[in-house]
């Protein structure tokens, strides 16, 4: 098919139809390579760049780009530089996204202001953010990509740290610097030092917030608006290195009948007009995240997430699968499980996943040997990648729990039990009182289970049918969905 369009765009039979064609064959097809030694030899894509017809133009520099056509670089320069028709102009830029065009940086960068000062109209406006935003794109690949480096550490921020409604006090009471007070997202704060809260473990999201009003009325460009007169654009800065333009992205839930990527796409446009460009939309290298939640009185309550924070709580944690809990979840759950932990116990999760719940049990009271087993090889190798990271020697064995034995037994078993998935509840009966009879054989006498479950009902049952362990706490951690914390004592 790309041998057929190639000749007859050589031969310039059809040539808008064919480099419609060749341009979609591109996207999907194995085939840039083939093309681009024949446009090597026939130079026909460059030639289509001074066509007459414009659509013609804008897709033969659009395939030139897809087959990152190096040699095609000045040409397309030279063709953006001289191209009249607003409509085509950000698809040069586009197709040099993919070429090295280092030597045009001064002149793009000379191009670029002017199109920032330029005053259009309304139906030009439309091309124009095209151009800026291919620009943009373009100038910060050859810019090198910078972020900023945040620096307000030591600013006075209000800050909410999101977490588990029901335990909010837990990440309260780990704050020292300033009084934090519940909320229903978790605890908000006004603190000097946002160093102290970032090795606070069991929060899910740090947000902060700004001098823009907590009820906006709830349309893109009141929103916009609020937040620039407020000073977000003045307020970012003062936390961080460098100069603009920032790049954030907007984050909003989904309201019943809204078309929220329009919404979404009215407001960035907004955003970025209004504060002159120096606040960017990007949906790969953002960098602030600003993310609008409802009131119950239909307006929006705005806040702002910063990706520029170096978040090292959980920088242990390079593998996952889909299965894995979250390490602010093990962290909670550790937690609440302290005061029945104790110092230098060899512990075993005999479902261990990646390794979370045994990496943050050692983090927050240093264990003694730690086992951890997993059907699961995937698993299993990324509980040993993350055991590295974490500088924690742990022992992980790719076997089924059922079948695994050990010389000595165990202050601890710590553990997430698998989902029900396909079993039925009779099945799902069967595993909890297989596993029950299985933490007998390895607990020492006056050992403790640590249980996170959905089956309260089966653990409930298989406590009542053994004399040999009783339920010290419970923890209900997520009431929809049934998820309990279960702290079990073994009598031996």
């Amino acid at each position: 098919m790309i041998a057929k369009v190639c000749k007859e765009l050589q031969e310039k039979r059809d040539v808008r139809g064919n480099l419609i064609i060749l341009k979609e064959q591109l996207k999907e097809v194995d085939g840039k390579e083939e093309v681009l030694q024949w446009e090597r030899q026939t130079q026909s894509l460059q030639s289509f760049l001074s066509a007459e017809d414009a659509k013609i133009r804008k897709n033969a520099a659009l395939a030139l780009g897809l087959i990152g056509d190096e040699d095609s670089v000045d040409a397309i320069f030279e063709a953006y530089e001289k191209e009249d028709r607003l409509f085509v102009k950000s698809s040069y830029l586009t197709a040099m996204l993919s070429l090295d065009c280092r030597k045009y940086s001064g002149r793009l960068h000379e191009h670029y202001r002017r199109l920032c000062a330029l005053v259009c109209s309304e139906e030009e406006k439309k091309h124009i953010r095209d151009e800026q935003k291919a620009m943009e794109e373009l100038l910060f690949r050859l810019d090198g990509g910078k972020r900023h480096k945040f620096s307000g550490y030591d600013q006075e921020s209000e800050v909410i740290l999101t977490t588990n409604p029901a335990y909010r006090e837990i990440t309260a009471r780990q704050i020292k610097s300033a009084r934090p007070v519940l909320i229903p997202a978790g605890v908000k704060v006004k603190t000097p030092d946002v160093r102290e809260l970032l090795a606070i473990r069991t929060f899910r999201e740090m947000l902060f917030l700004t001098n823009a009003n907590k009820h906006v009325e709830d349309t893109p460009e009141q929103i916009a608006k609020e937040l620039l007169e407020s000073g977000l654009l003045e307020w970012i800065a003062a936390r961080h290195e460098g100069e603009p333009p920032f790049y954030f992205r907007i984050e909003r839930k989904k309201r019943m009948g809204e078309d929220t990527s329009d919404f979404i796409h009215r407001l960035a446009r907004c955003i970025e007009e209004m504060s002159g460009r120096k606040l960017l939309n990007s949906t790969e290298h953002y960098e602030v995240e600003i993310r609008l939640n409802q009131n119950k009185d239909g307006t929006t309550f705005p806040c702002v997430k910063l990706y520029t924070i170096p978040m090292r709580r959980f920088s242990y944690r390079r593998r996952a699968v889909s299965t894995s809990m979250h390490p602010s979840v093990a962290a909670l759950l550790m937690q609440l499980a302290k005061p029945c932990l104790r110092e230098g116990a060899q512990v075993l999760d005999p479902f261990c996943g990646v390794g979370t719940m045994l990496v943050e049990r050692d983090l927050l009271v240093p264990a003694g040997d730690m086992y951890g087993t997993d059907i699961f090889g995937e698993a299993i190798t990324g509980a040993r990648e993350n055991a590295k990271a974490a500088g924690m020697n742990i022992n992980y064995i790719h076997r089924d729990a059922f079948d695994f034995t050990h010389k000595y037994l165990f202050d601890e078993i710590v553990t997430d039990m698998p989902d029900r998935g396909k079993k039925t509840r009779e099945e799902q009966d069967r595993f909890y009182g297989q596993f029950f009879e299985k933490a007998a054989e390895l607990l020492k006498a006056g050992g403790v289970m640590v249980m996170y479950s959905d089956e309260n009902g089966f653990v409930k049952k298989h406590l009542r049918l053994r004399s040999d362990f009783y339920l010290r706490k419970e923890y209900c951690i997520r009431e929809k969905e049934g998820y309990y914390l279960f702290i079990i004592g073994f009598k031996g």
